[in-house]
């Protein structure tokens, strides 16, 4: 009997965490174990055939932390010092909610994720690899996010409420989901302010050419924003058979923001162009898209499914920028404006089938996707004559269309030791654009195959080997392709390209984990970009200014490391590390001059969380960041941050607080981006408040008792780039 405790004690320990609490009538004489209660620490992260899965629920900073906080600490992504996620080092990728696009995160990711709960989360998947089931959008893969799943008959909810100063301010979020018989409903919302106090800002450029110049700027901003989102899910079980679902996503933003800027250009310390510049601008923005889904599942076979999808997404982005000038010199334009007004529609309808056999599972599908891109654009100048704003005649109207038209075709075959995935996945591109003002037409046409292989190796003791092979795309989306020319800076202009093409790659990875006490996950890819389209800025002798497009002129590849390890370093003390190291090697043109970059690019986070008695919850961070490339020409400077943190729960599985303070060390920080060009050198900073507080209420009620069905195929096309 001794022999056979001791092997269950050691076997637990090796598990996860272990509390044994003993009562004996006699503590001289031991006759018996009454009571033994055992808490395991739940595994964060495990592996998939072609995924790694995350557990927001088992990680408890996830109380007191919004999404894109906790994201830092999954594997293979990571988040630069501009707030942007990267996943293996790249921006370009797709993000579902729940299997399924979502237009909530189709403009700006980081921002919603910023102000989302991450108690109101279940889990994200990282999908490396992609299997030909999936778009051949998204050059490095995909995130999915699962909100948190209910399983009773009945209702049940998350809350939350928090406090960011002194930048960022308030937020509350929610998720709620309500089964009753064969009707199930599932949401998450949620609202957040968001201030950016007085924060300073300058730029310095050095020019060559035939007339060198120093253009020197300093400025001082202020900007806010406010937003809210709204995410539903409802599914009605007809019979076993029959499944019907839809879903509807919608969201709102409003932002505002005024500053001034003192210019000045000289030669030689002879002044060019002196102005004193303030302006003003607001914004703003909404999104929606609804579709419905009807899953019709075989009487023979649960596995096998038939799927029809429909879906409908449209946002809008609407931009108004004012400026005044005062103090000239050398400069005439005493006011100036200018409008954007953009939108964005998608229609699109698929249909998937799956069958499933002894050993081995076939996939497929097709699916159209009908997209329509406008941009209305304008410029105001004063006139002093007239004392009124006039239309520039630059101004304009561009419309743009984009049909995909794709069919897939995949096998998956399984065996004890082997997992072996494949596909390939045929996708043909219509594209057309077209100005208000000119009668010419652009149209183009792209057939893309996109083969993918995954083989899974599982080895002992829970580890496993994964090789990866795909062909991935990057579509430009239309704020990539609109001509819309900014010029809310005179000493700058950029805009988007109307005639860029798709981007295709290669991508190979090996990666290798294993999961027992201590967790490990670590892979090494390398990608070939061809046509990649990036932004390209020139200097204008002439006009003495920078003027930045995007071409698809870059090719290249990249080798990088991933690696996660999550280790509990004591039983109530857990470790976590997540990092990646990024060598690139590309190339491409400036002003028909090669030019070419090789760099490493390295971040890594490391976080301590600690479990105490009576509730508590204690987390520390670091966060590392190495030189960022953030274009051909310009990279942004290293970032060190840190974090402490503490989560106390007053009722059990139902209450709790938690407290967060950032970089209690350092109040502001300078980001700072310095691009080198043929004929000049640039250098940007701006600064952020680095010391920020944190505090957060989260409160769960209600229980379920069944699930709410799903539907296993849906819509999961998105170009998000």
């Amino acid at each position: 009997m001794k022999k056979q405790l001791r092997s269950i004690y050691t076997a637990l320990l090796l598990a996860g965490s272990l509390t044994v609490v003993a009562q004996t009538p006699d503590s001289a004489h031991i006759k018996g174990l009454k009571t033994v209660t055992v808490t395991a620490q739940k595994p964060i992260i495990r592996r998939e055939i072609d995924r790694l899965i995350y557990d927001f629920q088992a990680d408890p900073d996830s109380k007191g932390s919004n999404v894109l906080e906790i994201m830092r600490k999954v594997p293979y992504l990571s988040v630069d010092a501009a707030g942007n996620i990267l996943l293996k080092g790249n921006t370009s990728f797709r993000i579902l909610v729940n299997g399924k696009p979502s237009a909530l995160l189709e403009k700006d990711p980081s921002q919603l994720l910023r102000t989302i709960p991450a108690s109101t989360i279940q889990q994200i998947e990282v999908i490396t690899t992609p299997p030909s089931k999936y778009d051949g959008e998204g050059l490095s893969g995909i995130i999915n996010i699962i909100t948190i799943k209910r399983k009773t008959d009945g209702y049940n909810g998350t809350i939350n409420v928090s406090e960011r100063f002194p930048a960022n301010g308030p937020g509350t979020g929610a998720s709620f989901a309500l089964k009753s018989g064969k009707l199930g409903i599932s949401a998450f919302g949620g609202a957040s302010k968001s201030d950016r106090p007085h924060t300073i800002n300058d730029m310095q450029r050095h020019s060559g050419g035939e007339s060198p110049a120093y253009l020197e700027q300093d400025g001082d901003k202020r900007s806010g924003r406010k937003s809210a989102y709204l995410g539903t899910e409802i599914s009605y079980e007809a019979d076993s058979l029959h499944l019907l679902a839809a879903q509807l996503n919608i969201s709102r933003d409003n932002s505002d923001g005024k500053g001034y800027l003192l210019s000045d250009l000289s030669t030689n310390h002879t002044t060019l162009q002196h102005y004193y510049l303030n302006n003003t601008e607001d914004g703003k923005g909404n999104s929606m898209d609804a579709g419905i889904n009807y899953q019709i599942t075989s009487r023979k076979n649960k596995n096998n499914l038939l799927t029809f999808s429909y879906r409908y997404a449209t946002n809008g982005k609407d931009l108004n920028y004012q400026q005044t000038f005062t103090d000239t010199i050398n400069y005439f334009n005493p006011g100036y404006r200018q409008y954007n007004n953009e939108t964005f529609g998608e229609h699109a309808a698929q249909i998937d089938y799956v069958r499933t056999f002894k050993k081995f599972s076939m996939e497929a599908g097709v699916k159209g996707i009908w997209r329509n891109n406008t941009s209305d654009y304008s410029y105001e100048y004063y006139q002093s004559s007239s004392g009124k704003f006039e239309r520039d005649p630059s101004s304009d109207r561009f419309n743009g269309s984009q049909d995909v038209f794709s069919a897939y075709n995949s096998y998956t075959f399984s065996t004890k030791k082997w997992d072996v995935k494949a596909g390939v996945r045929v996708e043909q591109t219509f594209m057309s654009a077209a100005y208000q003002s000119d009668s010419a037409h652009l149209h183009k046409q792209f057939l893309n195959l996109l083969p993918s292989l995954i083989i899974n190796r599982k080895l002992n003791n829970n580890s496993s080997l994964n090789l990866g092979i795909s062909q991935r795309l990057k579509r430009p989306n239309i704020y990539r392709l609109n001509p819309f020319t900014d010029r809310s800076n005179p000493s700058s202009e950029s805009s988007g390209n109307p005639a860029l093409r798709p981007t295709s790659i290669t991508d190979f990875q090996l990666s290798y984990s294993w999961s027992g006490k201590m967790s490990v996950n670590a892979g090494i890819s390398y990608s070939y970009n061809n046509n990649m389209f990036m932004e390209i800025a020139a200097f204008d002798t002439t006009r003495y200014i920078t003027r930045t497009t995007i071409q698809n002129n870059v090719k290249g590849g990249g080798l990088a490391l991933n690696y996660s390890i999550n280790y509990p370093l004591l039983r109530w003390l857990n470790l976590n590390i997540n990092g990646n190291t990024v060598y690139i090697s590309v190339k491409g043109e400036e002003n028909e001059t090669a030019v070419r970059l090789n760099t490493w690019i390295n971040m890594v986070n490391t976080a301590l969380a600690a479990r105490l008695n009576k509730g508590w919850k204690l987390n520390a961070s670091l966060n590392v960041i190495g030189r960022n490339q953030v274009s051909l020409q310009a990279y942004a400077n290293a970032i060190i941050s840190t974090s402490f943190g503490f989560n106390k729960e007053l009722i059990k599985d139902r209450l709790s607080c938690s407290g967060t303070i950032n970089n209690p060390f350092t109040q502001y920080r300078n980001n700072r981006i310095t691009m080198n060009g043929i004929l000049f050198t640039q250098d940007n900073r701006t600064q952020e408040y680095f010391r920020t507080v944190n505090m957060s209420v989260n409160y769960n009620f209600g229980k379920l008792r069944q699930g709410i069905q799903k539907n296993k195929r849906g819509i999961k096309n998105d170009d998000g780039n």
